[in-house]
């Protein structure tokens, strides 16, 4: 039973991953872009972590690395585990990063987008 649940969660990632990676392909040329709005900036003024991924992972999707690091640094890791996923589901399955690392990056993203990012740093700057 494990690896028949193994191999369907490395399945359901494939998938996933394919198509983030397929509509970061897509982003340019779609007619509509949804509105997606980040709710603690929308809330607070203040950008989240997250803020600009979207971007960030079009932008890298493009070659255009300078952009994706501009827009969120974590775009283009977003997009070279993306297409891990979709070739070698298994190695992302074996990664074990210890617990406080997550808090590490969630900082450090954080401290990027209101300090550096060159599209939200100007809203602390008024």
């Amino acid at each position: 039973m494990q690896s028949y649940m193994t191999r369907r969660h490395g399945r359901e990632l494939r998938v996933a991953s394919a198509g983030m990676v397929a509509i970061a392909a897509a982003w340019p040329i779609l007619p509509v872009h949804p509105a997606v709005a980040c709710p603690l900036r929308s809330a607070t003024g203040v950008p989240c972590p997250l803020c600009g991924i979207t971007r960030a992972v079009v932008a890298a999707a493009h070659g255009h690395v300078v952009a994706s690091l501009a827009f969120n640094p974590a775009g283009i890791v977003v997009l070279l585990v993306a297409v891990v996923a979709i070739l070698r589901p298994a190695w992302l399955a074996r990664l074990q990063l210890p617990a406080w690392s997550f808090l590490a990056i969630v900082g450090a993203l954080w401290v990027w987008n209101i300090g550096f990012n060159p599209t939200f740093h100007q809203l602390l700057v008024r």
